[in-house]
C-alpha cells in the first residue's frame, strides 16, 4: 500500500486516514521513550562527563568509537550518545515524510518543530559537556521530555480517532478547564524533578514534594469526573484512565526513589542496581505522564471544540459523523 493510500468509508465527509504517516509517528515514540531511560540513567550514575569531548569520543568519530573496552560509565554515556543520534534520523524521517505527503500545513510545521527541537536537544547535550554546566543538563533533561510529549501529539494528530468526523461543541462541566491546568501542572513538576536530581538541594526536593500532590489530587480527581460521565464522554476515558494511573505510578517510584536517596545530605554515594532502576523509572514515568496529559487535552479538543480549530486531512471542515458507524472502523487495524 502506496504512502497516499487512505482508509475506505461509505462516508463522504470522513476524513482520509493514512497509515503510513501514524506508523512512522508511533515509531519515532517507541524509538525516543528508552533514549529518555538512558539519558536519565546518565544522571542517575552522575556520568554525564565521562566522555569529556563533544561531537567527538576521545577524539574519535563517535560512530566509530569502541565504547565495550571502556568503563560502564562511558558505554553508557556513549549509547545515549548514539540512541539520540538514531532518534535524529528518525525525527528527520518523520518529518521528510510528512512534507511529502501529509496535506494540513500545520502538520508539515509540526514535523519542523520537531526537527528543531531535536537539533537543540542534540546541541544542548554537548553544551553540557563542553561546558561542564549543570544547569545546562538539566534543562537538557527537560527538553527531552517536551520533544516526546510533541512526538506523542503527533501520533494523535495522524491518529483514526483524530481524523474522523466529530459533533462540535458540548457541555465539558468544567473538564475543558481542568485539563489544562493538569497539562500546566505536569511539565512544571518535571521541570521540579530535573531541579532535585541535578542539584540535590532540600529547597528542590520541598517543592517537587508539594506539587507531586497536587498532580496526583489533580490527576485523580479530573478521573473522577470524567470516569463519572464515561457514556458521555467515551473517547476521554482511556487517556484519563492512564493519567491516573500514572501518576499514581509516579507517586510510588517517588517515595522508592527518595528512601533510596536517604540520608538527604547531599554526599554522593554507591547506587545500586535497583536504586538506579526505581530513579530513572520515576523520571521516565514522568515523561509517560506528560505525554498522557497531552493526549488528553487533544482529546478534550476533539470531545468539546469539534472541528472548530483543526482541518481534516484533506484540508475540508469537519462535520458530525459518529466513530464506529462502518464497517471498515469496527475492524482492529493492526
Amino acid at each position: 500500500m502506496s504512502a497516499l493510500s487512505t482508509a475506505k468509508s461509505s462516508d463522504p465527509n470522513a476524513a482520509p486516514f493514512r497509515r503510513g504517516a501514524h506508523w512512522v509517528a508511533s515509531g519515532a515514540a517507541v524509538c525516543t521513550l528508552p533514549l529518555l531511560y538512558v539519558g536519565g540513567s546518565v544522571t542517575t550514575y552522575r556520568v554525564g562527563m565521562a566522555v569529556p569531548d563533544w561531537p567527538t569520543t576521545f577524539g574519535i568519530n563517535m560512530f566509530l568509537f569502541d565504547m565495550w573496552e571502556h568503563p560502564f560509565g562511558v558505554r553508557i554515556e556513549h549509547s545515549h550518545r548514539l540512541y539520540g543520534a538514531l532518534v535524529g534520523v528518525e525525527t528527520l524521517f518523520l518529518a521528510g515524510w510528512l512534507l511529502a505527503f501529509e496535506p494540513r500545513r500545520w502538520m508539515k510545521s509540526l514535523g519542523l518543530l520537531a526537527v528543531a527541537l531535536v537539533i537543540v536537544q542534540g546541541v544542548l547535550g554537548g553544551v553540557r559537556v563542553t561546558q561542564n554546566s549543570t544547569l545546562v543538563a538539566a534543562v537538557h533533561a527537560c527538553v527531552g521530555q517536551m520533544y516526546f510529549a510533541l512526538i506523542v501529539a503527533l501520533c494523535v494528530f495522524t491518529g483514526r480517532r483524530w481524523q474522523a468526523a466529530v459533533e462540535p461543541g458540548g457541555d465539558g462541566g468544567g473538564i475543558e478547564r481542568l485539563g489544562p491546568v493538569v497539562l500546566a501542572l505536569v511539565p512544571t513538576q518535571i521541570a521540579l524533578g530535573s531541579w532535585l536530581r541535578h542539584y540535590g538541594t532540600w529547597p528542590a526536593l520541598f517543592s517537587h514534594g508539594a506539587l507531586a500532590a497536587a498532580v496526583w489530587g489533580s490527576c485523580l480527581f479530573l478521573a473522577f469526573r470524567v470516569l463519572r460521565r464515561k457514556k458521555d464522554w467515551p473517547a476521554l476515558a482511556p487517556s484519563v484512565l492512564a493519567l491516573a494511573i500514572l501518576a499514581t505510578l509516579q507517586v510510588a517510584l517517588g517515595i522508592g526513589a527518595f528512601v533510596s536517596i536517604l540520608p538527604f545530605d547531599g554526599t554522593a554515594r554507591f547506587v545500586s542496581f535497583y536504586q538506579a532502576v526505581t530513579r530513572t523509572a520515576h523520571q521516565t514515568s514522568g515523561a509517560l505522564l506528560f505525554a498522557a496529559a497531552v493526549v488528553f487535552n487533544l482529546r478534550c479538543v476533539r470531545q468539546f471544540a469539534g472541528g472548530r480549530f483543526f482541518a481534516r486531512s484533506d484540508g475540508q471542515p469537519m462535520t458530525f459523523r459518529p466513530v464506529g458507524t462502518t464497517p471498515f472502523e469496527r475492524e482492529a487495524v493492526a
